[in-house]
């Protein structure tokens, strides 16, 4: 599946404005039937997620862009990062903090979250924080996806623009197609009329 062909040019206008606004943005990529498994990405230009999108192999797929800062707090200074979460995050709040590049390791993409820690309260946020190994730049946040979508608003403290894809296998493909193109030419053709045709 080719998902950069998703995006038509009016997307690639918008996501370039974003992109100049804000510097980065935060790409979560969703793989359906997977236990909720996803990858979060923070991308700096349009080749970077270019590129991140036409890596996508999957058959099946949701694509969930930001517009903003997802992980706003951000240094190497862990004793300030960790009052100024204190202060923006509410308690009881979840929080996520992921390593920021280039002091990801082991990640498929150079712009990959790392996720270092993630919780709920200042008291996990404290003791996770205490726990980091120091020297690497962090960002902490409210992730889009880990509490309901009104708490990640109330925290960024405005509605947050997003664009989203999801293509799944059943909108798109059929298996006794895929294997037999030729028994359905005919019902193609019909459907279609003189612009049907068949791909092999």
């Amino acid at each position: 599946m080719n998902y950069v062909g998703l995006f038509t040019e009016h997307h690639v206008a918008m996501l370039y404005d974003w992109l100049t606004d804000l510097g980065d943005l935060f790409v979560r990529l969703e793989y359906p039937h997977s236990a909720s498994a996803g990858d979060d990405y923070l991308v700096r230009s349009l080749e970077e997620l270019r590129d991140l999108i036409s890596r996508q192999t999957h058959s099946e797929l949701e694509i969930h862009i930001f517009r903003a800062i997802i992980f706003p707090i951000r240094g190497n200074d862990y004793s300030a990062l960790l009052q100024r979460a204190l202060q923006e995050i509410p308690e009881g709040q979840y929080y996520q903090i992921v390593a920021l590049s280039p002091h990801t390791r082991d990640c498929k993409y150079p712009y990959e979250c790392e996720s270092l820690a993630a919780g709920q309260g200042h008291d996990e946020l404290r003791n996770d924080i205490a726990n980091l190994e120091h020297g690497r730049e962090i960002a902490i946040g409210v992730h889009p996806f880990d509490s309901s979508y009104e708490e990640f608003e109330q925290f960024y403290g405005r509605s947050v623009e997003h664009m989203s894809f999801e293509v799944r296998k059943n909108l798109n493909w059929y298996d006794k197609f895929s294997n037999d193109p030729a028994k359905y030419q005919d019902a193609i053709r019909r459907w279609f009329g003189s612009a049907g045709r068949i791909e092999t």
